[in-house]
């Protein structure tokens, strides 16, 4: 069994644990185990490939999955393994894209992001 820490925003979906068991070899096998018994959970972690979210963050025994297999990295029984989103600018938030010049040959910058809460969000800057 391997202990997986619950960030806040999670918990919902956890029924408020902060920190769940569950018996898994690999990040991959973990979320899908997750999935399983506590729906919706991989919508908030992994996006439409099944690869995680930019701004999800795993760590197993605080070391960061993206530098070693990423979401196949293996897990072993007594493993650690820490969820925890990227906080910046009150969200977390995926790369903008750039929309064709706007008036004085700016260009707008659109962030589409989905939140830990599920909610798909777009913005609109200016740049400078």
């Amino acid at each position: 069994m391997v202990t997986v820490r619950i960030p806040t925003p999670l918990r919902k979906i956890t029924g408020g644990q902060s920190e769940v068991q569950l018996a898994a070899e690999s990040v991959l096998a973990l979320i899908n185990t997750l999935e399983s018994t506590y729906p919706g959970i991989k919508d908030r972690l992994c996006d439409e490939q099944g690869e995680l979210r930019r701004f999800i963050n795993v760590y197993i025994n605080n070391e960061d999955i993206r530098f070693q297999k990423g979401i196949d990295t293996p897990i072993q029984s007594g493993d650690e393994v820490s969820i925890v989103p990227a906080i910046a600018g009150g969200g977390a938030t995926a790369p903008c894209e750039r929309t064709p010049p706007v008036g004085r040959g700016g260009h707008d910058n659109i962030c589409r992001f989905t939140n830990l809460n599920g909610h798909n969000n777009v913005c609109r800057t200016k740049p400078l």
